[in-house]
Formats: C-alpha cells, sequence, structure tokens
C-alpha cells in the first residue's frame, strides 16, 4: 500500500519480481492521485 502524504491517497501497489503491465501501472498512479509527470518526477 502506498500513500500520497500530500493528498493521503492511498493506493495498492504490487510486490512481485517480474515487471508491472503499463495500464497497471497508469492505475495505481491514479490511485494515488498523481499524474504520470509527478509519478516519474519522485
Amino acid at each position: 500500500m502506498w500513500r500520497n502524504p500530500r493528498t493521503r491517497r492511498r493506493a495498492v501497489v504490487p510486490h512481485h519480481s517480474r515487471e508491472i503491465a503499463e495500464e497497471t501501472m497508469r492505475a495505481i498512479v491514479r490511485q494515488a492521485g498523481l499524474t504520470v509527470d509527478e509519478f516519474l518526477a519522485l
């Protein structure tokens, strides 16, 4: 579980050894209340 400290929104983030599909990653970023650019800047 990841929490955005600014908005306090949460997102479930899978934890495993393989790559996360692009659409799954976009959904996680959206759930966290971030834009893709904001996520990439982290």
